[in-house]
């Protein structure tokens, strides 16, 4: 197997534990192709159906909502199954037709505005399956794969799933731009489904077992959300990962208006900034992980936050899509970091019994963060203008970083404790 011969994975044992990493890795990578070809140009193609500028607010905001509603029916939900796969095969298929529903909405005669909402619309209504496929494949994750090699295995399966995304993004970009509308969009949206397809077979063959009886949680349905809520170390996590998303969500709606409508950047640059930001975290994954199994994942996720801060300044100031690219570079550096640290974490202060609850109330802060947000940055941008809007959602970083610093900082621990 070519993931063998590329040394993938050498540092788990054999058996079923190996065989997961590797199916989950080339599940991943099928899946990236996708997120390659569509994740850069979500707003570019919102904008070319004709979008306003609160359609576009509504494309980071009420995917979040959706998913904030998902969050408690799909963990007890995924609470009855044996195990976690089942869940996350039946809710990954049905998510995974609207790319297939994406290309046939483009060529439906339809006014503009009213495609675009449409388009929003169906985009926000993927989240509710997609997000019970999130939350039984977390929980299915922390249960195949042992704390002590998550750090290593999740490094190196989101370099490589991040190489390939990065690849997919070369070629989208360039390729939107040279293909007439809509002929460009329907074929990306096509190649799309026909990879998450792809992605869902592997998916399939994973080994999870079913969680023994006396694994299970004691309690059910609502008292799992109580007995969760009242766990002191999980809700000092979720306080803290809330008020560094707080500053994230406000500027999320102005990214597009930035670069897209202030300053008319075409796909190429769009892809540009994805294209550096993949290839920085192509080529730091590893270290991270090295880096979460030394100094902590808590630690890791509060430094890599930290160097995020004052991204939004540095955009309101300095309008040049070099800078922008060199903001993406730096930014996929300390994003690289942040996503593995935090996804580790989520998976250290959630215990297995009952982890799809945890997981849920987890999506749910960050759902409601990504929800209310947006809205109030775009407010902020039409009332004071860009600059503006962004510096004070710089403001917002100190603030939500001082809230995680003082939850969240511990003293680095040795490796071996920390696993």
């Amino acid at each position: 197997m070519l993931l063998d011969r590329l040394k993938v994975c050498s540092y788990i044992p054999g058996g079923t534990e190996k065989r997961n990493a590797h199916i989950s890795i080339i599940d991943g990578m099928l899946f990236s192709v996708m997120s390659g070809l569509t994740a850069p140009f979500w707003g570019a193609f919102a904008v070319k159906l004709g979008a306003t500028d609160y359609t576009l607010a509504l494309l980071s905001s009420l995917p979040a909502l959706m998913s904030l509603v998902a969050q408690v029916p799909s963990a007890l939900l995924i609470e009855k199954y044996d195990n976690r796969l089942k869940p996350t095969l039946v809710s990954a298929a049905f998510s995974r037709v609207f790319y297939l529903l994406f290309a046939v909405l483009i060529l439906v005669p339809m006014p503009g505005p009213t495609k675009a909402l449409v388009f929003v619309l169906m985009y926000s209504l993927m989240n509710l399956p997609g997000t019970m496929c999130g939350v039984a494949w977390t929980s299915m994750m922390g249960d195949m794969f042992s704390a002590s090699l998550r750090g290593r295995f999740f490094g190196e399966r989101n370099m490589l799933c991040t190489f390939v995304s990065l690849v997919s993004t070369v070629v989208a970009g360039p390729f939107l731009d040279a293909v007439p509308w809509p002929t460009n969009y329907v074929l990306l949206y096509i190649v799309s489904f026909a990879m998450v397809m792809g992605s869902l077979y592997y998916l399939s063959k994973h080994e999870d077992p079913p969680v023994p009886k006396d694994g299970r949680a004691r309690t059910s349905g609502l008292s799992l959300f109580a007995r969760s809520i009242a766990d002191k170390n999980f809700v000092r996590f979720l306080v803290g990962v809330f008020a560094v998303h707080t500053g994230f969500h406000i500027p999320a709606g102005l990214w597009t208006i930035l670069w897209v409508k202030e300053m008319g950047l075409n796909n190429a640059w769009l892809g540009a900034f994805s294209i550096g930001s993949g290839l920085m975290s192509f080529l730091t994954y590893r270290l991270w992980g090295r880096w979460s199994e030394k100094y902590g994942n808590m630690n890791v996720l509060i430094l890599t936050a930290l160097a995020h801060m004052p991204f939004p300044l540095l955009y309101a100031h300095w309008r040049s899509p070099y800078v922008y690219l060199a903001i993406n570079l730096a930014g996929g550096f300390a994003g690289a970091g942040m996503n593995l640290s935090l996804f580790n974490a989520l998976l250290d202060v959630s215990p297995k019994d009952g982890r799809p609850v945890y997981v849920a109330l987890y999506n749910i802060a960050i759902g409601f963060s990504g929800f209310v947000w947006p809205f109030l940055g775009v407010w902020m941008y039409r009332a004071m203008g860009i600059t503006s809007a962004l510096d004070y959602s710089t403001v917002a970083r100190i603030i939500g970083m001082g809230v995680a610093f003082a939850l969240l900082w511990k003293r680095p621990q040795p490796a071996q404790q920390e696993a």
